[in-house]
């Protein structure tokens, strides 16, 4: 760190920490930040520019008393009227940049060693997953135009692999093996925490598509876009509650949609772990999609969808309670006569 960055302003810093992201030491024995995380620090660094023309001016790591804090919170919440998910890893991205300047021995403001991010609470979640009759519209379905058949290959093997968007689009046939059972190994190392993952596949066409008509690869933009019109053509669209883009207000904004409009490229992962939760035991499913923590994965799936398959498993358990009292009375009865 030079000598001139000792007493640099916040959005100084961030200039000199976006430009040097690549050379960055990270965990692992890794150099670089990922060009995701990148992008992060730099939508925060417009984001917090504008916050200082809103409020007083040029801010430094020491005028972050708590006072400034709160109003940066406020201001991100209210004025910018973000939700509670991007207000907060907005907050948890100033709290890395200051734990980083502090590193280089730049004065910053013991309050900030009490900022966070947070999160939307989970019970405020709005979980929306396809399911397997979905998936059985969407193979069924004629599509029109090449574009849209890649697509539905890539739907049909993210709905098996349960991998984020940026993971499964940049498989090749070389992360692909043969199992002795007919199915396929699908090697991934997953680029957001660098976990190596093996999927076993073993439906039929996923495996046929992997193997013998691997799609062509696209962006995530295309993919989002793209698969929201193979759903509507197979007509996944009862109404559910979700989040949609209100062009006037710029927001997402809750409310009843039709299920294709609120289903995204993530959330193929999602309806992975939910579909199979309850019928997988736990440990296999966070190996396959990479989570550490069983809190984590419970929570990912979302409360709701945990709660039914509590429920499932209880009614189950009581419908045998019930078939064995009505054996019982029925050989009462039947001893009786």
């Amino acid at each position: 760190m030079s000598t001139n960055l000792v007493n640099t302003s916040i959005v100084s810093y961030l200039d000199h920490f976006i430009a040097n992201a690549k050379f960055r030491s990270m965990s692992g024995g890794r150099v670089g930040l990922s060009s995701r995380a990148i992008a992060n620090y730099t939508n925060f660094r417009i984001v917090f520019k504008e916050f200082e023309i809103d409020f007083s001016g040029t801010l430094y790591f020491s005028d972050l008393n708590k006072k400034t804090v709160d109003r940066f919170k406020q201001w991100l919440l209210q004025d910018k009227n973000y939700s509670e998910n991007h207000a907060g890893r907005l907050m948890g991205t100033l709290k890395t940049i200051c734990v980083d300047a502090k590193k280089n021995d730049i004065a910053v403001h013991p309050y900030t060693n009490y900022v966070s991010g947070f999160a939307q609470s989970r019970q405020d979640k709005l979980i929306n997953i396809l399911t397997f009759s979905d998936l059985e519209k969407i193979q069924q379905i004629r599509l029109p135009s090449e574009r849209l058949e890649n697509t539905r290959k890539w739907i049909v093997i993210g709905f098996w692999l349960g991998q984020r968007v940026s993971d499964l689009l940049a498989l090749t046939k070389l992360d692909i093996r043969t199992a002795a059972n007919g199915g396929v190994y699908v090697d991934i190392l997953q680029k957001k925490t660098r976990t190596a993952v093996t999927v076993g596949v073993i439906n039929p066409l996923a495996v046929e598509i992997i193997k013998l008509d691997f799609p062509r690869r696209i962006s995530d933009r295309c993919f989002n876009r793209y698969m929201k019109e193979v759903l509507e053509m197979a007509g996944i669209n009862e109404e559910v509650k979700g989040y949609q883009y209100n062009p006037e207000s710029k927001r997402k904004e809750i409310g009843l949609f039709p299920k294709y409009q609120v289903i995204s490229s993530h959330d193929l992962r999602r309806s992975f772990a939910t579909n199979f939760f309850g019928k997988i035991e736990t440990p296999i499913l966070m190996n396959m999609t990479g989570h550490s923590r069983e809190s984590t994965f419970l929570s990912y799936i979302g409360r709701n969808n945990n709660r039914d398959a509590y429920a499932d498993i209880f009614m189950s358990g009581v419908l045998k309670i019930q078939e064995k009292q009505s054996f019982s009375e029925g050989y009462a009865r039947a001893v009786a006569q």
